[in-house]
């Protein structure tokens, strides 16, 4: 594993084991909106900066930019690391242990490293611009299934109204008419990741931000994955509606009506 992911993997852990220990902690049956409003604020801003301080104190002339705290960029001729905390909120605010913490290094507009990680459960995903994805330090590989049929599809829905929402909608209308096997788990990042890992064959993947966007497509690039926005462009801009799978599947998927 390249000395990069390894200190972006330890940051990320140390966060996970923190964020975990105050989720156990918390009473949400008994707070109010507001205390849960200010937990989710605390533990978004707080293990963001600690993540952040963690990676500064190794490597004191990158960038840093958080979901949260925003971009705090000097030189811009060095990398730029990326910083989410909780990926999804929505399953953090009620426990579904389904969200990811998101690190990856940018460098001159490409992705050179991503760590995607679940602290409930301990998936550590890991990747490295051209040496291959990992989950748990063990090399994945997306799976080579040729028809939806078999397939177990990914998807979060579209929130907005935009023509690439409504392509996005369409499509999974479709596969639920067809009676495919689908599933949401609301996180786009862990959704990305479990392509990478053949966990799911392909998934369709709403309002994509960058930052699991970033991490997630290197994850599944390095996996063997394609990628392509709902309407068939390579190009893919967040936040994005997208379509994500092995390559046998993806025409499939861009084509179905």
């Amino acid at each position: 594993m390249q000395p990069m992911v390894n200190l972006a993997l330890r940051a990320a852990r140390n966060a996970g084991l923190d964020l975990v220990r105050r989720l156990d902690r918390f009473d949400s049956s008994q707070s109010t909106d507001q205390e849960k409003a200010k937990f989710v604020a605390d533990c978004t801003i707080g293990l963001e900066k600690g993540i952040i301080f963690e990676l500064k104190k190794a490597l004191p002339d990158n960038n840093f930019e958080g979901r949260e705290t925003g971009l705090n960029a000097g030189d811009t001729k060095q990398p730029t690391w990326q910083v989410c905390v909780i990926d999804d909120v929505a399953n953090f605010r009620v426990g579904i242990p389904a969200f990811a913490i998101i690190i990856a290094c940018v460098n001159h507009g490409k992705t050179d490293h991503a760590v995607i990680l679940n602290p409930m459960n301990g998936d550590e995903f890991t990747a490295s611009r051209g040496r291959g994805a990992q989950l748990n330090n063990r090399r994945i590989r997306c799976g080579g299934l040729n028809t939806l049929t078999d397939a177990m599809i990914g998807f979060t829905q579209p929130l907005g109204l935009s023509e690439s929402g409504y392509e996005q909608r369409a499509k999974i209308q479709q596969l639920l008419m067809k009676n495919y096997d689908l599933r949401s788990i609301g996180s786009n990042a862990l959704s990305m990741a479990y392509v990478a890992a053949d966990r799911f064959q392909a998934a369709l993947l709403s309002d994509v931000d960058s930052f699991s966007l970033t991490a997630g497509s290197l994850l599944a690039s390095e996996a063997g994955c394609l990628l392509a926005d709902v309407t068939g462009q390579p190009r893919i801009v967040a936040p994005a509606n997208i379509v994500i799978t092995n390559p046998r599947l993806l025409k499939t998927l861009l084509t179905l009506d």
